[in-house]
């Protein structure tokens, strides 16, 4: 990996941390459907696999084609996609 895809990938998962603070909350307001939620998850859907993270990337692709549907991600699917930047995060580099 270069140097400058290193270094994007490590503000990437650093940026996750915050990602997940701000779907946790929009969560816990019951908020699915927050133009926020829907930015993040397209934003996460686009870009977590471009940085080596294809199982973020997956689940926020569920949320995100809810939205593409017309509706909105379930709790479930945003619980998923949490647990799954989680052990993203905890994951050593390499």
């Amino acid at each position: 990996m270069t140097d400058v895809l290193a270094a994007l990938r490590t503000r990437f998962r650093e940026r996750c941390a915050g990602d997940v603070s701000r779907l946790q909350d929009l969560l816990a307001r019951d908020d699915l459907g927050a133009a926020e939620l829907r930015s993040l998850v397209h934003s996460l859907s686009g870009a977590a696999g471009t940085f080596g993270f294809p199982e973020i990337s997956l689940a926020a692709g569920v949320a995100d084609d809810a939205f593409a549907r017309g509706g909105a991600p379930s709790r479930a699917e945003i619980d998923q996609l949490i647990r799954t930047m989680e052990a993203a995060l905890v994951r050593p580099e390499g």
